[in-house]
């Protein structure tokens, strides 16, 4: 048995038909017969319309739908408070989900500017100014810090990990969790400083820490082959945009570039 697993869908900013999505997805999952299909994030710039789509296209397959929501997700339609809670069935932040022999735990996944440079020698406080000035995230309900945001990661994690012991284990997230599958531009300040809200390194020591067989994640629309570190091995399979200012896509349809950057995943 195989799950498969999507992430940086971006279908409202792809301006794709939600009706033409469900009907194309559905269509194509039915001939594959997965274990289960899992979204890692980034669906659309709402929380509401993300958590009605996978409701409608759970309607449409027999086996379980889940989805996670990342930074765009969290932008409307949604406080911090029902981002952290289990708001919709479906909605898979800080839940478990056995298959077969796998637990696939499922955490949204945020950041505390452990991924940026070094050498930028920037302080909590200007990474957090610049954010609110410059990122999409700034406009995101959020009464905690990034780093205590994320340290309810660390430990929402831990005890799952803990639950799964002995277990194989699948984790889905949207943020990065390895500096190794950083994208670094010392020429571009911008995009220097927008490290620092990619991921966390601390999540990618944990995962490595306690022999996570493999994780899926998203955010950073770079594709990378599966990279394994230590025990575990990590996909980057993102969709990303296929825009004319901003086109990432190797393919003219969407419906392809979809299918193409499925992750499959034994469980």
């Amino acid at each position: 048995m195989k799950i498969a697993v999507s992430v940086d869908n971006h279908f409202d900013v792809n301006k794709l038909s939600v009706p033409e999505a469900i009907t194309r997805i559905s269509a194509y999952l039915m001939t594959q017969q997965p274990a289960g299909y899992f979204n890692a994030g980034d669906s659309f710039n709402d929380f509401t319309k993300s958590a009605a789509f996978y409701r409608d296209l759970q309607a449409h397959v027999p086996f379980p739908v889940r989805w996670l929501a990342g930074n765009h997700d969290l932008v409307n339609g949604v406080s911090y408070e029902i981002a952290q809670s289990h708001a919709d069935p479906l909605y898979f932040h800080e839940q478990s989900l056995r298959i077969g022999k796998t637990v696939i735990i499922g955490n949204n996944g945020w950041y505390d500017y452990s991924l940026a440079p070094a050498d930028l020698d920037k302080t909590d406080a200007e990474f957090t100014q610049w954010k609110q000035a410059y990122w999409i995230d700034g406009a995101i309900d959020q009464p905690v810090s990034d780093k205590q945001r994320m340290q309810r990661v660390l430990a929402t994690t831990t005890q799952a990990l803990d639950d799964a012991k002995g277990q194989h284990v699948i984790y889905l997230t949207h943020f990065v969790p390895q500096k190794a599958l950083m994208i670094y531009a010392p020429g571009h300040s911008y995009w220097q400083m927008a490290t620092a809200v990619m991921g966390s390194q601390h999540l990618g020591d944990l995962l490595n820490a306690r022999h996570v067989d493999s994780v899926v994640f998203g955010h950073l629309h770079k594709r990378h082959a599966p990279l394994t570190i230590d025990h575990t091995t990590y996909y980057h399979q993102p969709m990303g945009y296929g825009l004319h200012r901003l086109n990432e896509w190797d393919s003219d349809d969407w419906f392809e570039q979809w299918r193409k950057t499925l992750v499959w995943l034994e469980v």
